[in-house]
């Protein structure tokens, strides 16, 4: 039989069957409970779409209900296309479980739906807990680098030491994400991204510029809150509070914010100081872990197309090609005016399949690309 597997989910699982042999040695307690399924999923055969992209929709629809039948518990799942924005079916779920690995069984046409069976491990865990889900995920999405950056105050001062991003960063890496390495002068300087809360561009360029994917902007403040007294030594209270934004460098998107608050009590005031960033530091960075995992889920892509020199016609008919290509979940149309067109496109398809697709619509003669970058393409029409 064919192999359907994309070489970025062979990878995956190269990667993957490594590390479950290594975790097969753990002790029986960090064992996690799997089980074997066989589940079927089925894709409606309309005009124009492709018998790929209907494969692709039925292993989707079968890895759903392989969740459901491993976990015993129907998976929420909505589509729905508001302003482009796309909330897309979860194969994975937030916190039952996932499809660890799967082969194909048989897959089919009949009459108008199409048929895929899949032979599925299901494991069943949290995911925000498994290294391996992680894995997974990471892999999926192409290995996407986090930066973090931000600023740290008592009161109005503002500190040089950053215990609360050390703290995010030391959990984050620990659970198997990828951040950037920078040295720190270069992070100070650009640390007063920071203190623009709204402005989501600067700091998604700031991110590209240190090539992250995923920037995590964030304000932490050490209030002072009295002193007590135990034992016969006088502590030091301080409340902590953080709050983060988390960006896509490529699109400026927000992902998601979160906001935490602990306290500390320590004899010295610095020591209050550094304990009360890293308690909140550590509440803060599994909402962080959360709100990222969570939108990977959602295997969902957002690509900005813009194409010049096309008339309406033109652009109606992209539109149309578009609408039925692999792995396009949803296009809408930004604007066209004086020949250009610009189509949002959200789907599990990265800039490089996009532009060649393109390259394969038969009715536009003359299509050119002239620049694919995260997050964009462009292309024009020769004449």
């Amino acid at each position: 039989m064919k192999d359907y597997l994309p070489s970025r989910a062979k990878t995956a699982l190269f990667l993957l069957t490594i590390l479950i042999l290594t975790l097969s040695a753990a002790p029986a307690t960090q064992e996690q409970e799997t089980r074997i399924v066989v589940a079927e999923g089925v894709s409606a055969l309309i005009p124009g779409k492709s018998i790929d992209r209907a494969f692709d929709e039925a292993v989707k629809d079968a890895k759903r209900n392989a969740v459901q039948m491993g976990i015993g518990v129907l998976v929420n799942s909505q589509t729905i296309v508001d302003n482009y924005e796309l909330i897309s079916d979860k194969i994975l779920t937030r916190s039952s479980g996932y499809v660890r690995h799967f082969e194909v069984i048989s897959r089919n046409s009949d009459g108008d739906l199409y048929r895929v069976v899949i032979k599925a491990e299901v494991a069943v865990a949290d995911i925000h807990s498994d290294l391996a889900a992680v894995l997974i995920l990471k892999a999926e999405k192409g290995y996407p680098r986090i930066m973090l950056i931000g600023i740290e105050k008592v009161g109005e001062q503002q500190k040089t030491s950053l215990s609360a991003q050390t703290a995010m960063e030391e959990f984050l890496v620990k659970k198997g994400f990828d951040l950037v390495d920078e040295s720190q002068v270069e992070i100070v300087k650009a640390r007063d991204v920071a203190l623009h809360p709204e402005d989501h561009k600067t700091a998604a360029a700031l991110g590209q510029r240190f090539g992250a994917e995923i920037i995590v902007v964030y304000q932490a403040i050490a209030d002072y809150e009295g002193t007590s007294n135990a034992y016969g030594m006088n502590l030091n209270s301080f409340r902590g509070t953080l709050d983060a934004r988390i960006i896509y460098t490529d699109t400026a998107d927000l992902l998601g914010s979160v906001s935490a608050s602990d306290y500390a009590a320590a004899e010295g005031r610095p020591a209050a100081v550094r304990l009360a960033f890293q308690k909140t530091a550590r509440k803060a960075a599994p909402l962080v872990m959360e709100k990222i995992l969570d939108d990977w889920q959602k295997h969902v892509n957002k690509l900005d197309l813009v194409i010049s020199g096309l008339n309406y016609v033109e652009m109606k008919k992209i539109k149309e090609a578009l609408s039925v290509m692999r792995r396009v979940d949803a296009v809408g149309s930004g604007e066209f005016e004086k020949g250009v067109a610009m189509f949002h496109i959200q789907g599990d398809i990265t800039p490089g399949d996009l532009a060649d697709r393109l390259l394969e619509i038969d009715e536009i003669p003359g299509l050119q690309i002239i620049a694919v970058s995260s997050g964009r393409v462009e292309a024009r029409i020769k004449r």
